[in-house]
């Protein structure tokens, strides 16, 4: 009889696999159809990412990787090493356009089925069939974790290949053979900058467990070599050991000690207790991007998580622990930057999938603790409670299918129009600068993108400067190299007083997306020429008969670099960040309008200076009276203009005193002219240290000449 009854229990098995994938089909079917509905049968990113990974695997599959145009230097603004190698494999097969969109969306939709029957083993392993039938079930019903699998994105990719590690790790440990482990770590640590960490801490846990072969041993830390090769090949290749787009996401540049503690604390308060518990109304905003609560997660599932660690099978019992130990370090080490909560929480998600199966190993277990001896009693508090469960996912599916839908519209009334205008109006290839979105695969256009993730010299800067930190990179291209349009959303236009002064007239090409539009200008770059001279008659007398030897622009990144410039400037705990200042030169021939980068100095800034000892160095301080702060709390950002009517500064030069200041600042833009003695100058460059209360936008040095 004991053939027929494992023949029973893989018929029903393979039922169970049929019914979650046809629900897992009925409810992509449910999305992509609402997609399509709002889009007139086209596939569309449902955000910007994609079209920039798009990008960047055309790149990659024509020969040039990781450039974002081809010629430029190369970058890290796909993010997903792995992600983009695939889908450059899907163009070079024929996938192009349109179509490499939707290969993307299609591929995820696979990963999202796929992660369904992956949920299913694990909790299965763990528990029995109907543990996983829940676990399977929570996946195909998981709102934003559909969305999140169907956007297009590398996150799909990390969703699945996270859950994979989890399946992978919990077999090593069960049956003592790391082959699996190590190729899903290291697709892992392929597939984003989170998969480093994890590996790093998975391999070294891996010494935990009762030792086996010398390979068996030795394969668990393939995955954190394989991280770290590709850590170092970025640096090589595009000269960042991070990606871009996690170098610009910190929280300490802009927010300081104080509100960075503040911000990721209760962002972890708000993970715990709205996402992972439920205890949020659905509206409530988690992180600075409203990132929604309680339509993410089974109410009190990270209760039942819980209980999963604490009753799991004893062969499961270190790793479990060792993994959700690991996901909790790394949530805390990259989930709260200055995109904390945004779509959803995305830099969460990668670990639902795997918490979804410990959901329903937990609740099996809560049940048979509650009910004890009484077998019925725990059958139906198993069912209604997982029932009620996939109640609310469903809701949340529905709500997010409509989500998923209103986003694409969102791309098919504003990003698509202005593609196809640009395609039919502008010279082939004419470059744009972009502040808004990333059109640049679908138009064939050059981008330049003021946001700094794709394009070269334009990131670094931090978030609270980015306005002052893209003028003056702009100031930087020569003038041949400058885009003869510029792209901005209309929120960006009426919030900027830069912005309107790099536009020749008005727009030439509008949205009408009945959200916040896109506006095509005509660029006008004169502003960016006229900040790198002096003006002051007096200036100009005082440095006549000197030799120029070296310059500085504040909030100029790449220049900053090249002087090892650092900067404290607080008031109490806040940050001050730098701006742009538009103001005009009184001069005996007319006004001139000068627009410059700078920052009010509460405190320090050093920078070294390429000067000859043994002669005195002249130094020429651009400053302004009256400077915009702008500043990034806990409780939001804010921008104030200062005043500063004296600037008293102590300099320093190689660590000797060398002056004390006290400069009345005249109305408008000031020169300042003071000078370090020769005998304070080091060899080669002097480290110089300026401190006090002042406001420093650009600085010239002069020597006498030989």
């Amino acid at each position: 009889m004991e053939p027929n009854h494992h023949s029973g229990d893989e018929l029903a098995k393979m039922s169970t696999v049929r019914a979650l994938l046809g629900l897992g089909v009925l409810v992509a079917s449910g999305f992509l159809g609402l997609m399509l509905f709002v889009t007139d049968g086209h596939f569309v990113a449902q955000t910007p990412d994609l079209y920039v990974v798009a990008q960047y695997a055309r790149a990659m599959a024509e020969g040039h990787p990781f450039e974002y145009n081809a010629g430029e230097a190369p970058t890290s603004g796909a993010t997903s090493v792995l992600h983009t190698a695939i889908l450059a494999v899907a163009h070079a097969v024929g996938a192009r356009g349109e179509g490499l969109v939707a290969f993307a969306v299609l591929f995820g939709t696979a990963l999202y089925l796929a992660s369904i029957l992956l949920a299913h083993r694990v909790a299965s392993r763990l528990a029995g069939p109907r543990e996983g039938l829940l676990a399977g079930a929570l996946v195909a019903l998981g709102g934003p974790v559909v969305w999140a699998y169907l956007y297009g994105s590398d996150i799909a990719l990390f969703l699945f290949l996270a859950l994979l590690v989890l399946d992978r790790w919990l077999a090593f440990w069960r049956e003592g053979r790391a082959e699996g482990f190590a190729l899903a770590g290291s697709a892992l640590a392929l597939a984003r900058p989170e998969g480093l960490p994890v590996a790093l801490a998975l391999g070294t846990a891996s010494l935990l467990r009762p030792a086996g072969s010398p390979r068996q041993r030795l394969l668990p830390w393939i995955p954190a070599v394989v991280g770290l090769a590709l850590v170092v090949a970025l640096r090589i290749i595009t000269g960042s050991w991070l990606g871009t787009s996690v170098a610009d996401k910190a929280l300490l540049p802009s927010y300081g000690i104080v509100h960075t503690l503040d911000v990721a604390a209760k962002y972890g308060v708000d993970v715990v207790r709205g996402l992972l518990l439920g205890l949020y109304p659905s509206e409530a905003p988690i992180g600075f991007s409203a990132g929604q609560a309680a339509f993410a997660f089974p109410p009190l599932g990270l209760l039942f998580i819980l209980l999963a660690a604490v009753r799991p099978p004893a062969e499961a019992r270190v790793p479990l622990r060792v993994w959700l130990v690991v996901v909790a370090a790394v949530f805390a080490l990259v989930g709260p930057n200055i995109f904390m909560g945004v779509q959803f929480n995305r830099y969460l998600m990668w670990a639902f999938p795997g918490f979804f199966a410990l959901v329903a190993v937990g609740l099996g277990i809560a049940t048979r603790l509650v009910a004890r001896d009484d077998v019925g009693l725990e059958r139906a508090l198993f069912r209604a409670v997982a029932g009620l469960f996939l109640a609310l996912g469903l809701l949340s599916t529905v709500r997010f299918a409509a989500v998923y839908a209103e986003m694409a519209a969102s791309t098919w009334r504003r990003e698509i129009p202005t593609a196809e205008w640009i395609r039919r109006n502008l010279p082939p290839g004419v470059a744009i600068a972009n502040g808004a979105t990333s059109i640049e695969y679908l138009t064939g256009h050059r981008n330049l993108n003021l946001h700094g993730v794709t394009s070269p010299g334009f990131g670094g800067t931090r978030t609270v400067e980015r306005e002052a930190g893209y003028f003056e990179a702009l100031g930087r291209l020569p003038p041949s190299e400058r885009p003869p349009y510029l792209l901005i959303p209309r929120s960006g236009f009426d919030s900027s007083v830069l912005v309107p002064l790099l536009a020749d007239g008005p727009p030439i090409f509008e949205t009408v997306s009945l959200g916040d539009d896109f506006l095509l200008f005509r660029a006008r770059w004169d502003l960016l020429d006229r900040g790198g001279r002096l003006y002051r008659p007096e200036s100009l007398a005082r440095v006549a008969a000197l030799e120029e030897v070296d310059r500085l622009n504040v909030c100029d990144h790449e220049d900053e670099a090249e002087h090892g410039y650092r900067v404290r400037s607080r008031r109490g705990d806040l940050v001050l960040g730098g701006s742009v200042r538009i103001d005009d030169y009184p001069l005996p021939g007319g006004n001139v309008t000068v627009a410059d980068g700078g920052r009010v100095i509460l405190g320090h800034e050093s920078f070294r200076v390429r000067a000859r000892p043994g002669r005195p160095l002249v130094v020429v301080l651009r400053s302004h009276p009256d400077v915009e702060v702008k500043v990034l709390g806990s409780h939001g950002g804010l921008v104030r203009e200062l005043e500063i009517s004296e600037a008293r500064l102590v300099v320093e030069a190689q660590g000797r005193e060398v002056a004390r200041l006290e400069l009345a600042n005249a109305p408008g833009w000031n020169e300042h002219v003071f000078e370090i003695p020769g005998d304070a100058l080091g060899e080669g460059a002097t480290e110089l240290r300026l401190s006090g209360q002042y406001t420093a936008f650009r600085y010239w040095f002069f020597q006498p000449r030989r």
